[in-house]
């Protein structure tokens, strides 16, 4: 049995996972609310911290460690157990209501650099729905990774956030949803988050929860600085170009070739920088509707099939799909020069030093890459813009915020790593990590 569904059988709504230090962890698995509570007056009428429970109950960590033992869910809490101690988190808290069939888990993986500042939001993260028949094991695993990520990205990104990364397992919700967006709204405040759309979520739904619910969701469709595509794909293009001079003496990127996968928000609009900017570009997405609008967009565009993305000849590959597209297995099909990219952990590892690995298998094939969180950091610094300025929001605020993150630190890892004969994945997690350090000492 999975956690949430032991959460569920239990009449049980919130598991709460937190790092002990030295390896242990303290559980306690609780109810907080009732099945029948009104969540669609959250946010207009209750705060996070008013909605009542008669019957709340909370089990201490032997009580909650016997629960689910009880439960048949011990392996898929040992599994959730290895992952936090191998990538250092702080915390996961799971959240069901089984009335509402929703289910969201938070997955904070620092809050270091969003401490002690006076804002809400300890930490910044995307929301990435599911759909309720999600395999959780998987799922679960993927947050881990993802809210790693974000941490190095607002640090990479010099932001006042920890980082963080929340799952929605749910069917489609529908803007009108009172009861299941006040339900989100509740979640995302009780995990003191800055958060935004990421996959599954669209910008209406993101304007109906910021403007009725909760503060703490950014980057809607009419929200001041729109969807985080445009300037995600921005900061890519960038560090392309950077990497581009470093590899060929050169940011011109005309007459080269250019193999894309995926054409979502962000695929898309770095397909459009890059044609614009000249280059040959091939692509693959598995949506019709999406292939169509990205040949309306760039008529020029080579659609291939899906065998063929990793194998086809090119100066750069991007993936701007879903993460572990590149394991040990794919190394040896390259036959590009750059892998730059907006898919979150693009390389298949469920650990630092499993993606130091295979980015030293890829330099030693001559291809060149850095932790896509290094480049990836648009979404995160025009919510931060958003958050901060509000209708004020400046456009050119990010994008100079962008040429200093993803131009100028690109340019030097490049050249420092060079000079230091390691890769730059390596040096981004020596500096990343030293970052961190510094502010847990401070």
């Amino acid at each position: 049995m999975g956690l949430f569904d032991a959460l569920d059988a239990g009449e049980l709504t919130t598991l709460r996972v937190l790092n002990a230090g030295d390896g242990n962890f303290s559980l306690s698995a609780s109810r907080t609310f009732e099945p029948d509570w009104n969540f669609g007056d959250y946010g207009r009428r209750y705060a996070v911290d008013q909605i009542p429970c008669p019957s709340a109950r909370c089990l201490s960590d032997p009580e909650t460690r016997t629960f689910l033992e009880q439960s048949y869910a011990s392996a898929a809490l040992e599994a959730l157990l290895a992952g936090m101690r191998r990538q250092r988190h702080e915390m996961v808290w799971l959240c069901s209501h089984a009335k509402l069939k929703i289910r969201v888990a938070h997955f904070i993986h620092s809050s270091t650099l969003g401490l002690r500042q006076p804002q809400h939001a300890l930490r910044a993260g995307g929301i990435r729905r599911y759909a309720p028949d999600t395999n959780e094991e998987s799922a679960l695993a993927t947050g881990l990774n993802l809210s790693r990520a974000m941490s190095y990205k607002c640090a990479q990104a010099e932001l006042p956030y920890g980082g963080s990364k929340t799952a929605l397992f749910s069917a489609a919700i529908e803007k009108d949803d009172d009861a299941r967006l006040g339900f989100l709204a509740y979640c995302i405040d009780s995990g003191h988050l800055m958060t935004g759309p990421d996959v599954g979520l669209s910008g209406e739904l993101i304007d109906a929860l910021s403007t009725r619910y909760t503060p703490n969701i950014l980057c809607g469709a009419t929200t001041p600085m729109g969807s985080t595509g445009a300037p995600t794909a921005e900061g890519i293009f960038i560090a392309i170009r950077a990497a581009a001079a470093f590899l060929w003496d050169s940011s011109k990127l005309e007459g080269r070739s250019a193999v894309l996968q995926g054409l979502g928000s962000v695929g898309l609009a770095l397909l459009q920088r890059l044609a614009t900017a000249g280059m040959r570009v091939s692509a693959y997405d598995p949506d019709p509707a999406r292939v169509k609008l990205a040949l309306t967009a760039v008529p020029s565009l080579t659609v291939l099939p899906p065998e063929n993305l990793l194998g086809a000849e090119c100066d750069l590959f991007a993936p701007c799909a879903t993460g572990a597209v590149i394991g040990h297995a794919q190394v040896p099909q390259l036959k590009c020069k750059l892998i730059y990219g907006a898919a979150n952990n693009a390389l298949d590892a469920n650990s630092i030093e499993d993606e130091i690995v295979l980015a030293k298998a890829l330099a030693a094939r001559g291809i060149l890459t850095q932790p896509d969180w290094s480049i990836t950091v648009g979404g995160v610094i025009a919510g931060h813009e958003e958050r901060t300025h509000a209708g004020l929001s400046s456009v050119k605020r990010v994008h100079a915020a962008l040429a200093r993150i993803c131009g100028a630190k690109t340019t030097e890892l490049l050249a420092t790593a060079a000079e230091r004969k390691i890769t730059p994945t390596e040096l981004a997690y020596e500096r990343v990590h030293a970052r961190l350090a510094d502010a847990t000492a401070s």
